[in-house]
């Protein structure tokens, strides 16, 4: 089946030409609201991964803890509409934020069907304590980036972390919500394949199959940044990541309430709105919005943190 894509209604377009669009080419019209969205509550990270521009960065970055006003003022809006999933983090490790737990309660007394919520952690800081108030904040996914099963491979990749406290982490996470009858959050494994994982792939699943955890291998790309690009651990060809929806479906809000264009834009070199001078749905309808969306549908990169983004094939 095709790939969707999407283009810019405009007012004319009515819902039978809506309606041909799709069954035609697969095209969806912009969606209203954003349909997912990602807020940086902390700006830190305690690792250093080699596939990752933390601490790579030219540019100084926004450092600091957001705003509770903020927080609740996205929050409010967000769930105000039937988006899909909100996840409390973006380019950090969300648990270093001492109240995740709470910022999480906020959304979970708020948000409706549809949504859910979901955090990214590396596990180093899942401890009893954090997990117990994971395990009661109503987070409905808790996805652990971890990166193989072999000792010396997994640390030579997430610099700063070491494997055995990472699987003890998880292990105890799995026997608290076992022991406390949770149904949520559900916990998944994502990691990246490279090529120091690739031999061990069918090990790895194996490993989390017996603990009846979901596990993801996904394509590396080059996160747009050239520290990444440089890097010769990919297992597959890069190629140009042109059939991206961000722009369509997805904010990125930094730990200011800045939009940035994507979770790759890790120099931050494309603010597309401030959610600290007008709402998301400003924003989103907003001429730097527009005018960004309508050079990627023309394929008129240059310039832009698009034309250096390259992802594996899947």
């Amino acid at each position: 089946m095709a790939k969707i894509s999407y283009y810019l209604p405009d007012t004319n377009t009515g819902w039978l030409e809506k309606a041909r669009r799709f069954i035609l080419k697969r095209e969806l019209p912009l969606w209203d609201f954003p349909r997912n969205i990602q807020i940086q509550t902390i700006a830190a990270c305690n690792a250093h991964c080699i596939f990752c521009p933390h601490g790579k960065t030219k540019n100084p970055l926004p450092r600091g803890i957001m705003d509770w006003e903020l927080y609740r003022n996205i929050i409010d809006e967000i769930t105000k509409y039937r988006v899909f999933r909100i996840s409390p983090y973006l380019m950090n490790e969300p648990l270093l934020d001492k109240e995740i737990g709470d910022r999480i309660r906020y959304i979970s007394s708020r948000k409706r069907f549809p949504t859910y919520t979901k955090i990214n952690t590396n596990a180093s800081l899942l401890n009893e304590e954090m997990a117990r108030d994971l395990l009661d904040s109503g987070l409905d996914v808790l996805t652990c980036s971890v990166h193989g099963i072999v000792k010396e491979k997994y640390e030579s990749t997430m610099l700063g972390l070491k494997l055995e406290e990472i699987l003890e982490n998880i292990d105890r996470f799995l026997e608290l919500k076992a022991k406390l009858r949770k149904k949520k959050p559900e916990l998944r494994i994502t990691m990246i394949r490279t090529k120091l994982i690739e031999p061990d792939i069918d090990k790895i699943k194996e490993y989390w199959e017996k603990r009846n955890v979901r596990v993801a291998v996904r394509p590396m790309s080059n996160r747009a940044h050239e520290s990444i690009s440089s890097l010769t651990i990919n297992a597959r060809e890069f190629l140009p990541f042109t059939w991206c929806h961000r722009l369509f479906e997805q904010i990125y809000v930094n730990v200011k309430g800045q939009l940035l264009l994507c979770c790759n834009d890790w120099e931050q070199t494309t603010i597309l709105g401030d959610l600290t001078k007008q709402s998301i749905y400003e924003a989103w309808h907003g001429k730097p919005y527009m005018e960004v969306r309508k050079r990627f549908l023309k394929g008129q990169v240059k310039g832009i943190l698009c034309e250096r983004c390259f992802m594996q094939p899947e």
